[in-house]
């Protein structure tokens, strides 16, 4: 009797055991096809499309507007042009102004506790206002940084020089904001020289307008 349980139990597990190996292939191999089925094909590239390869990247900042029909010496261009303009000492230097210059600019600097009634800084003002400078007409701090906007004309003036016309606007300090709603456009020339890599701002033709309005 025993032997015959012995030979329905091996039997019972062998069939266990061939059911196991042959249907778990088949599972696994329908389960494969589906999954490839499911997956996402990128579509390919559009023909004549680059290969962007490395670390690109994309600046927010706009490139400056320039005249279509300019003819730019080699190794300027309108970046390198706004890059020599923007680190030229005077063009960086920033417009400031006093609460006597401008009745806007006092009302500015009296609401945020920056000088006293009498036009003097604060301690308030000292601290938190960067670039302010004790003027004839009172302590003057920076109201607005000039803008560039691009190149307007490319004049060869000889040995290597060149007269180029930029435009500009003056950009105000988020705290003045409200004195000037629409900034006008100003113009300045200056006289490149050099040549290739080595170009540099010589000298202003006329100073830049200072004026805010």
């Amino acid at each position: 009797m025993s032997d015959v349980r012995l030979v329905r139990t091996t039997a019972v597990l062998l069939g266990i055991a061939l059911l196991f190996l042959v249907l778990t292939p088949k599972l696994c191999e329908r389960a494969i096809v589906n999954a490839r089925k499911q997956q996402v094909v990128a579509p390919p590239p559009p023909p004549g499309a680059e290969t962007q390869t490395g670390l690109v990247i994309k600046s927010s900042t706009p490139a400056p507007v320039s005249a279509a029909d300019l003819h730019f010496p080699p190794g300027l261009d309108p970046a390198r042009i706004q890059y020599l303009v923007e680190i030229d000492r005077l063009y960086a230097e920033p417009l400031r102004m006093s609460a006597n210059d401008d009745p806007s600019v006092a009302k500015v600097l009296l609401d945020r506790g920056y000088i006293d009634p009498t036009g003097a800084p604060t301690r308030e003002g000292l601290i938190n206002v960067n670039g302010g400078v004790q003027s004839a007409n009172g302590w003057a701090v920076p109201v607005a940084q000039r803008k560039f906007l691009g190149v307007e004309r490319i004049d060869d003036a000889g040995d290597n020089r060149y007269d180029i016309t930029v435009r500009w606007r003056w950009e105000l300090m988020p705290a003045f904001a409200s004195i000037l709603s629409r900034p006008l456009d100003h113009q300045l020339k200056a006289q490149f020289a050099g040549g290739e890599r080595n170009w540099v701002i010589a000298n202003y033709i006329w100073p830049p307008d200072r004026e805010l309005r």
